[in-house]
């Protein structure tokens, strides 16, 4: 090229894909994911090798049409060629070029054009892959979000999964409650089969981003609800976020403590224990269900004075002038048995968080045990950490 020294022979690399070297260039062939991802690029060898890392789109194959370097800047200049073909069972791939600088590349800056477009790509470690700090690469992730929205650094990832990302990008567009588009016409817009499609909608479903309604449409979910570990009552966490909370009764029993129970209540195993079932609620819609265990010796008026559609947590405390001193938890995530999943009104097949309570007074003395069971597309936790004392 004018002013610079072209470079014959680059090589391309790609472990799942032949080279061929048609005339005008070596080519890989790969299938891509229909997202936009900048190349990435670093140096080897003392600074004299340059990698470069391109992911294709559908079916499409590259060419390497001329890499020079002049001065200050070297530049790589690509060339898309025809379809490679029918699809192979690689939903997607990153081809790495691999040039042999004449001279270090030091400070040098690197240019990229695609069939004569500029693009822009992000510098990394070789060792870490660590995209560059330029708040303008569009490469970086905002915090709290996956890294690299979850692609992997060789861009391996399912088609389902590429489209799921588009998916939440266009829900972020159209807002709490709206409705998609219909599955033909995003199917269409993305360009996938609608099996593809329907698999990035379910795990968004049950992420709890989206919600389907059967004759409607799928529609876009408000925010879970943020439920904080700590000793405000569960009808006040959900108050506080604008929600409007409410239970309904399953379960109200007197049954015998087990040995488990007994010890967790401070109790003799055979003791009366009180058992208090009930759907969880927030504006209308189930989100848990929850049972409660008390020592019935230790609150003998409490069904006198306690309405099971409010809160047992204010009840205890306002009306029996129970304090709640502290409690231990313990949270895991489980799947709902069927009856669970039934009261709930939910899939058998989503994950649901399982919190484990137990209450004390100041004086140490166990309150109640609690099992609670949340759907996990609905609900998350949060609390505050401090250092031991």
């Amino acid at each position: 090229m004018p002013g610079g020294r072209a470079h014959a022979a680059n090589q391309w690399e790609h472990p799942d894909f032949a080279t061929a070297a048609p005339a005008g260039g070596r080519t890989v062939a790969a299938v891509g994911t229909g997202i936009s991802l900048h190349p990435i690029w670093w140096v080897e060898q003392n600074e004299t090798e340059l990698a470069i890392q391109v992911t294709h789109p559908t079916g499409a194959r590259f060419a390497d049409r001329a890499v020079s370097e002049a001065g200050a800047e070297v530049k790589v200049e690509l060339a898309t060629l025809a379809e490679a073909g029918a699809e192979t069972p690689i939903d997607a791939a990153l081809s790495t070029l691999r040039v042999r600088l004449r001279e270090p590349m030091a400070d040098r800056r690197l240019v990229m054009l695609v069939d004569g477009e500029p693009i822009s790509a992000a510098r990394v470690n070789p060792t870490i892959q660590n995209l560059s700090t330029d708040p303008a690469d569009p490469a970086r992730h905002r915090a709290g979000e996956p890294v690299r929205a979850g692609i992997p650094e060789d861009g391996r990832v399912p088609r389902y999964y590429a489209v799921k990302t588009q998916l939440l990008e266009l829900t972020g567009k159209l807002g709490e409650g709206a409705a998609l588009p219909s599955e033909r016409e995003l199917a269409e817009r993305f360009g996938v089969a609608r099996m593809t499609l329907r698999q990035a909608v379910s795990e968004l479903v049950l992420e709890g981003k989206l919600q389907r309604r059967h004759g409607s449409g799928t529609y876009v979910m408000p925010p879970k609800l943020v439920q904080p570990l700590s000793l405000v009552s569960l009808s006040e966490g959900i108050r506080r976020q604008g929600a409007t909370p409410s239970r309904k009764l399953v379960t109200l029993e007197h049954l015998p403590a087990d040995p488990t129970l007994a010890a967790d209540l401070r109790i003799e195993p055979g003791d009366l224990v009180l058992h208090i079932e009930r759907t969880v609620e927030a504006t209308g819609q189930n989100v848990g269900l929850e049972s409660t265990y008390l020592a019935a010796a230790r609150f003998p008026s409490l069904l006198d004075v306690f309405d099971p559609a409010t809160s047992l947590h204010s009840c205890l405390a306002n009306r029996l002038g129970v304090v709640f001193a502290e409690a231990e938890e313990r949270v895991e995530t489980v799947l709902a048995t069927p009856r669970e999943a039934k009261l709930i009104g939910t899939n058998p097949a989503l994950p649901m968080l399982l919190l484990h309570r137990r209450s004390l007074d100041p004086d140490g003395v166990p309150i109640e045990r609690v099992r609670s069971l949340f759907r996990g597309d609905r609900f998350s936790f949060s609390t505050r950490l401090r250092p031991e004392d």
